[in-house]
């Protein structure tokens, strides 16, 4: 009896030890509360989308809701628009940082405001030029708005990837918690007054660029070593993180066209009512996703940091921690889908669409697939090992195509999801962990002088 008591006294302790360790190293707790920090803004995120969706659609009206909800979309390709200056400065200015080269830093953060103010200026004459020749007029005017919303917050987002590169990724995750709150308290507000939907539009874009301001003056208010210097442009930073940016815009371009054509696939190939399941299939996919990416976004610039210090151990460690625990939650999260799917989904949509078993269990293994390689996609990222990722998934996007072709007359919706799955089963996740194998026991150089000679090698194709 003794010895049961001891164990359920010891165990409780093992586990307090173990969390005390993890918590123990620095580089751990900033991840640890980064990521706290992104799911609890992302639970206030979905509480908001609840409460606004039925609210504004009674307001609107379907037509208008359509509209509005088209219109506010667009604001989602704000991280892309850029060609990807904003996601190279996580990796860039991580590695300055870990070097103490604030003066390197620096010039990444003035490059990337520089591409980014020119893609808004560009994108700005484009929406003036729309209005002028009444293109942009009655039905296209909240997408006008949206287009300038969408301009003026492309510099602006550079302070949120800077945060993270800092790792206070709790920081950036703060402001967009702000972001939620004034989007949520104004389109409140704009249903109180009026039924204009270009208010609505105006009103989601005005939220995102007062948060990302606040962002912005936030850190230069902190890190004043991180301040561009007077208003030169600096061609050579220029040149630097689009030779970056360029690749990991080209990354998501590959990785993306495995999914994003799936609705459109389901309704050429299958009819309305299978598109109608994959809209739903794929909300579920891309929700569970989005958790996972907020969970895990943090070790990004934590192994870019980590690497060029070369704290290999680390490294390891983190890999095999942080993907246990997204393949642990995806587990237990698919468990509960396979046994109250089919009611929940049933109570929420009011009606049977018919998502079967076989869906479900589709839907479960595209996320599980998803969460099995996210950290070793996000350590790649970190080594700036991007060429070889383009490759890998431009490879596993046709065969994913051709597979969705294959599949779709036999097997439905699902079919079209499996299509997707095998490929990442199949080449992604073992070419990934090879890749990482090789990186983990072979000499090479160090990471920012393979990075810079990459950058080079692209920069002399890509630009004059």
């Amino acid at each position: 009896m003794s010895t049961f008591v001891t164990g359920q006294i010891s165990a409780p302790n093992r586990i307090g030890q173990a969390v005390k360790a993890l918590l123990s190293h620095k580089r751990n707790r900033r991840v640890v509360l980064s990521a706290s920090v992104g799911v609890f803004q992302r639970l206030v995120q979905v509480g908001s989308t609840l409460v606004l969706m039925p609210l504004l659609l009674r307001v609107l009206g379907p037509a208008k809701f359509g509209v509005w909800g088209a219109a506010a979309s667009l604001a989602w390709l704000s991280g892309l628009v850029d060609i990807g200056t904003g996601t190279a400065l996580v990796t860039l200015v991580a590695r300055s940082s870990a070097l103490d080269r604030a003066d390197q830093a620096r010039r990444h953060i003035a490059g990337a405001l520089s591409i980014g103010g020119g893609l808004a200026g560009l994108m700005l004459l484009v929406a003036l030029a729309a209005s002028i020749s009444g293109a942009a007029q009655g039905r296209a005017g909240p997408y006008l708005i949206a287009a300038i919303g969408l301009a003026l917050n492309l510099p602006l987002n550079a302070g949120n990837n800077v945060w993270m590169a800092l790792q206070k990724g709790y920081v950036s995750g703060a402001w967009e918690l702000v972001q939620t709150l004034l989007t949520t308290a104004g389109l409140v507000g704009a249903a109180a007054l009026t039924r204009d939907v270009r208010v609505y539009v105006a009103v989601v874009y005005m939220g995102l660029a007062l948060a990302n301001i606040g962002s912005l003056v936030h850190l230069f208010w902190s890190h004043p070593e991180l301040r561009p210097e007077g208003l030169s442009v600096s061609w050579a930073a220029m040149r630097e993180v689009a030779g970056h940016g360029v690749l990991y815009f080209i990354l998501a371009l590959t990785g993306g066209l495995s999914f994003l054509l799936d609705n459109v696939l389901a309704l050429s190939l299958l009819g309305p009512e299978a598109s109608a399941r994959m809209t739903i299939a794929m909300r579920i996919c891309v929700t569970a996703v989005g958790g996972l990416v907020v969970m895990s976004q943090p070790l990004w610039p934590a192994f870019a940091e980590a690497a060029e210090r070369g704290d290999r151990k680390w490294i390891r460690k983190t890999l095999l921690r942080g993907s246990g625990l997204l393949v642990g939650l995806t587990v237990a999260g698919s468990s509960l889908l396979l046994v109250f799917g089919e009611r929940l989904l049933r109570l929420w949509l009011h009606t049977d669409l018919g998502i079967g078993a076989g869906l479900l269990w589709a839907i479960a293994a595209w996320v599980l697939a998803q969460a099995v390689f996210r950290v070793p996609n996000l350590l790649l990222n970190g080594l700036s090992i991007l060429r070889f990722q383009i490759a890998v998934f431009s490879v596993a996007t046709a065969l994913a195509l051709a597979l969705k072709f294959a599949l779709a007359p036999y097997f439905g919706v699902a079919g079209i999801l499996w299509g997707t799955t095998t490929p990442v089963l199949l080449i992604v996740i073992p070419a990934s962990i090879w890749r990482i194998w090789r990186w983990a026991t072979h000499l090479t150089p160090r990471v920012g002088e393979l990075a810079e000679n990459r950058a080079e090698d692209i920069l002399g194709n890509l630009l004059p």
